[in-house]
C-alpha cells in the first residue's frame, strides 16, 4: 500500500474514532424515537447503525462492524414490539461502540472483554438467533452470502481468511461454519481439521463447504453437505444453512 495512502487511512479511522461518542448520541436519540413512535425513525435508526457498519469495515475496526451487525439484526427483529426492555438492549449496543472508542490501540484484552460481553448481549438480546461464521474471499460473495441469510434472523460474522476464522472460533461460541473450500492461508479442510482437534467450545459445529471440487471431503472433518457454486447456490444455500441449524436446536 502507498505510503501517503495509507497514512491518509490511518488519520481517517483516528478521526472516526474521535466521532464515534457523537455517533453514539444520534444513535441513542434514534432509539428514543423509535420508542416514542415517531415517523420514518425506523429507517433512520437503521441507516446510521448500517453506516457505522460500513465505516468499521473501510477504516480495519471488525469489532466495530460486529456490534453494528448484530445490533442491525436486533433492531430489525424488535421492530414491532419496541418496548422498554427492547430498548434497554438497544441501548446496551450502544454502550459497546462507545467502549469501542475508549479502548487503547491494540488492547487484546479488552477487545476479547467486549467481545464477550457482546456475546452475552445476543444470548440475552436474541433468544434463539443462531451465530454463523461465514468465511469467504470474495467480497462480492460475501455480501451475496449475507442477503441470502438475512431472512434467516441469524447473526452473521464474515471472514476472509482461514488463520483469522480460526482464531474466531476458537474464541467464540458459533453454531454453524459455512468456508469456502480453497482460502488464501489455511485451506477449508486444514482450518476444520484443526477446530475438531482442538478444545473449543466450536470443535463439533456443523459445516457447510462451498465447492466445485469433486473430491470429497474426508470423511473425520465431519462436513455436514458440500455446496457448488452453482445455478442454484442461492437456494441450496438458505435449504441447508436451515436444515442444519434446525438440526442443531433439536
Amino acid at each position: 500500500m502507498n505510503t501517503d495512502f495509507a497514512l491518509l487511512i490511518a488519520g481517517m479511522r483516528d478521526e472516526f474514532v474521535v466521532e464515534l461518542p457523537e455517533r453514539c448520541d444520534l444513535l441513542e436519540d434514534g432509539i428514543l424515537a423509535l420508542e416514542r413512535g415517531t415517523e420514518n425513525s425506523f429507517d433512520e435508526l437503521y441507516r446510521h447503525v448500517h453506516s457505522l457498519k460500513g465505516s468499521g469495515g473501510t477504516f480495519g475496526l471488525p469489532l466495530i462492524t460486529r456490534i453494528c451487525h448484530q445490533f442491525e439484526s436486533f433492531v430489525s427483529d424488535a421492530r414491532e414490539r419496541f418496548d422498554a426492555l427492547a430498548v434497554s438492549y438497544a441501548l446496551s449496543y450502544v454502550d459497546l461502540l462507545r467502549r469501542v472508542a475508549e479502548i487503547p490501540e491494540r488492547d487484546g484484552v479488552l477487545v476479547m472483554t467486549i467481545e464477550q460481553d457482546l456475546e452475552q448481549l445476543r444470548i440475552s438480546s436474541m433468544s434463539g438467533c443462531s451465530s454463523v461464521l461465514l468465511v469467504e474471499p470474495s467480497v462480492a460473495t460475501r455480501k451475496f452470502c449475507q442477503g441470502v441469510l438475512e431472512p434467516l434472523s441469524v447473526r452473521l460474522v464474515s471472514q476472509d481468511r482461514g488463520l483469522p476464522a480460526l482464531e474466531l472460533l476458537l474464541h467464540q461460541p458459533f453454531d454453524l461454519l459455512i468456508a469456502a473450500r480453497e482460502l488464501p492461508d489455511l485451506n477449508a479442510l486444514a482450518l476444520v481439521a484443526a477446530l475438531r482437534e482442538s478444545g473449543s467450545r466450536n470443535k463439533d459445529i456443523g459445516v457447510i463447504l462451498i465447492s466445485s471440487n469433486s473430491v470429497p471431503a474426508p470423511s473425520y472433518l465431519n462436513i455436514c453437505t458440500t455446496i457448488k457454486r452453482d445455478a442454484e447456490f442461492v437456494s441450496t444455500l438458505a435449504r441447508c444453512v436451515g436444515d442444519v441449524l434446525a438440526a442443531c436446536s433439536n
